[in-house]
């Protein structure tokens, strides 16, 4: 290109430049452009959705002197702002839902019950956040194309619910262009005034390809990378709905960079400086050291992996961004690399370096389990091979999916305590359920059965009332821009809201898994097999939290094997526990013409429920659950290899929706080895296992930025699923990652 500003010398300038500019969010837009009209509401939510996009086109758009690439259209957003929020964040993409607050008020009141008993925390009756658009239709295509594709389906039907979802998504395409237009407009006017000639052809730049990008298909890496930012951003601030998933990058943009070199109209150099200004991007944009989002920043990218046709994915596109996380500090993007054995031993090696490093952005996904676990569920291979994730680890079929997860997560242990009569209240007579009578079992082979039979009645009813709720999507904030690029929309000529996607998915996340197997194991030993005490005496040690019990407790605690610590008869029954919860959580139907999926990863889930009451493996009310798939904190030391050893024993492969394994190393990252990182790895492939999430710490150092936070002020580290500056947690969360690091 030739006229690309240099990452290095420019990065200062526009993170101040970002600063400045943001600092002022969120802008009150009403007084500009005006909102909604109650009084004139269409009856048909597409159309109504339309006007939300009427206003999109009055909103002004920001070209950055400093930054390569166009994005911001002042919508009244957040600064740090997800615009997936519930109840809905300011901006014009929350209008629809803003004036149907009554289903918000009627899903916290339902959902508050069970909040307060611990059987399950939801932040939206379906998932608003995780998300990720069809970027490779609108690089192929261009939004002109998907116009095309909309207008000759209008033609072909007659139901005029199909034919509003149409005109609107139509409508939402023409609105980009438009505003990408006002990005060229207004950045020739700034190059017009710039006196920096390194700014003015950057400007310029930013003209010249927002004239016809992504009106047109992408030609150029510039044009791919900068249409993919384009869309994420606009998009968002538009529909009100969150895009988590910023895509495959490097195989996405591959073919561009490689056209691009082969032509000589782009230098490696120079690709490099604009992924390394693309991946600053969220950073930038957001306060995360004085106002840090609880679950972070809501940005994923995915590399590695295979394409369409089973090719693995690793080129230098991969290289050059694996280069920029290792040099530079970064908090966002999340890095979701798919790995498997047919990658190259060099990828396992730079994975290796990273996560030496201590750069604790990292989650590793396992291609020979995912593809597979997917494939089982009806998916086509070719649509499998493609899957991304975002928002903690959540996977999805790029281009061809709507799936919802990460918008529930249920208690294990306390569905345990409930069949065991802890903690009960009146729940029970609240869902019309007959509560079991587990004393009548006359061993654990009973008890358990009881134990899957009723956690199974359980599920299928909370799933069925979220289903209510999900069934008002459509009505509440229908997405026909954001539809329009994901397959089967266009060819249904319906919302994604309503089912339009060609695969539509739903995910309950279980949290506890360590608590509960450990749990289980300590009532199969304790009291059917060894009968150290009887059912009667362990549930009366829970109800009182183990007061006047601690004996039993510290027995139960240390005496009684524990998953991830020991071995053997313990990770059988994990096994078995395993295999019913993924059979227990999937094949239930949703609203959308899908069905649920299982999985096992905590997000928050293993914090917020720890006031879920004393369970058997002699954990007390107020310790947190156990996180993903992975052992219990209470557990104490344990070690790589005892954790593998009980991966082994489980089928990883009926958790298409995830099961992440969080590792915590409690080594300071100057010591550690990458040949360690990258065995670790290629381990947790020949286990089986399905997503690894790490992070590498030392408790000492973590209390020492506990007590001068200006001395460690890019001190990063994962949390779950996200990671954050360490300085910038509240109190509660450094404390738990203190003990966290201890207890590995």
């Amino acid at each position: 290109m030739g006229n690309v500003l240099s990452f290095e010398k420019y990065k200062e300038e526009f993170y101040a430049e970002f600063d400045e500019y943001y600092s002022t969010y969120p802008i009150d837009v009403e007084k500009e452009i005006g909102k909604l009209d109650k009084e004139k509401r269409d009856e048909n939510p597409c159309t109504e959705k339309r006007k939300v996009y009427e206003l999109a086109r009055k909103c002004k758009v920001h070209v950055f002197r400093n930054f390569p690439f166009y994005f911001e259209l002042c919508t009244g957003r957040a600064r740090n702002g997800l615009t997936a929020s519930f109840p809905p964040e300011p901006g014009i993409g929350g209008e629809m839902m803003r004036e149907n607050r009554e289903i918000e008020h009627d899903f916290f009141s339902f959902r508050d019950y069970y909040k307060e008993l611990n059987v399950f925390i939801s932040f939206f009756f379906t998932d608003f956040a995780h998300h990720c658009i069809g970027y490779e239709k609108v690089l192929n295509y261009g939004l002109d194309g998907i116009i095309a594709q909309a207008e000759l389906k209008k033609e072909q039907i007659e139901g005029e619910s199909e034919k509003a979802f149409l005109e609107s998504a139509i409508y939402g395409c023409e609105v980009l262009k438009e505003i990408a237009q006002n990005f060229s407009t207004e950045a020739l006017s700034l190059a017009n005034g710039e006196s920096n000639e390194e700014i003015r052809k950057n400007l310029m730049t930013i003209a010249e390809t927002a004239a016809q990008i992504p009106a047109k298909p992408s030609q150029t890496f510039y044009e791919a990378l900068n249409t993919i930012w384009f869309m994420r951003e606009i998009v968002m601030g538009m529909e009100g709905i969150g895009i988590a998933i910023i895509g495959h990058f490097d195989r996405l943009l591959y073919p561009y960079y490689k056209k691009d070199i082969e032509e000589g109209s782009l230098t490696r150099n120079e690709a490099k400086d604009l992924l390394a200004f693309a991946l600053h991007l969220t950073d930038a944009k957001w306060d995360l050291r004085n106002h840090p989002p609880d679950g972070g920043a809501n940005t994923a990218m995915t590399i590695g992996g295979c394409s369409r046709n089973g090719a693995p994915v690793y080129n230098e596109v991969t290289q050059m961004i694996l280069e920029i996380f290792e040099e530079q500090e970064l908090v966002n993007p999340k890095l979701q690399a798919r790995i498997s054995h047919n990658h190259p031993m060099e990828y396992f090696e730079k994975l290796g370096k990273i996560i030496a490093k201590g750069k604790n952005v990292l989650s590793i996904f396992n291609d020979e389990i995912l593809i597979p676990a997917n494939v089982r569920q009806g998916k086509e291979l070719a649509d499998a091979r493609l899957y991304v994730a975002g928002g903690c680890q959540e996977p999805l079929l790029s281009e061809t999916e709507i799936n919802c997860r990460a918008y529930i997560y249920v208690s294990l242990p306390k569905l345990l305590l409930l069949i065991l009569g802890v903690g009960t209240q009146d729940f029970w007579i609240h869902e019309g359920i007959e509560q079991p009578n587990v004393h009548t079992c006359l061993n654990y082979a009973e008890f358990y059965s009881c134990f899957v039979g009723k956690i199974r009645q359980i599920i299928y009813q909370v799933a069925k009332y979220f289903n209510q709720y999900e069934k008002m999507w459509y009505e509440y904030n229908p997405c026909p821009l954001y539809s329009a690029t994901i397959t089967g929309c266009i060819e249904k000529a319906k919302d994604m809201t309503q089912g339009g996607a060609k695969y539509n998915t739903s995910s309950f996340s279980p949290v506890g898994f360590g608590t509960l197997v450990d749990s289980l194991f300590a009532i199969k030993k304790v009291v059917f097999e060894d009968k150290d005490m009887t059912l009667d005496e362990l549930i009366k040690c829970l109800n009182s939290n183990f007061s006047d019990c601690e004996r039993t407790r510290a027995f139960l605690t240390y005496k009684v094997d524990k998953w991830g610590r020991d071995s053997g008869e313990i990770n059988q029954l994990a096994s078995e526990v395993s295999e019913d919860l993924s059979q227990i959580f999937s094949g239930i139907p949703n609203s959308r013409g899908g069905w649920f999926e299982s999985s096992l990863f905590s997000n928050t889930g293993y914090v917020s429920l720890r006031n879920t009451e004393a369970t058997p493996d002699g954990r007390k009310q107020g310790d947190i659950l156990s996180r993903g798939m992975g052992p219990s904190e209470a557990v104490g030391p344990t070690n790589i290899s005892r954790i593998m050893e009980g991966l082994d024993k489980l089928r990883m492969e009926n958790y298409p929706a995830s099961a992440v394994l969080y590792l915590d190393f409690p080594f300071s990252p100057n010591n550690m080895d990458n040949t360690i990182f990258s065995a670790v790895v290629r381990s947790f492939l020949d286990m089986g296992g399905n997503v690894v999430d790490f992070n590498i710490t030392d408790s000492g150092v973590l209390e020492e930025a506990k007590k001068n936070p200006e001395k460690y002020k890019n001190l990063i580290v994962r949390v779950w699923g996200f990671s954050a500056y360490f300085t910038a947690l509240d109190e509660e969360l450094q404390n738990e990652m203190i003990n966290r690091n201890r207890a590995h």
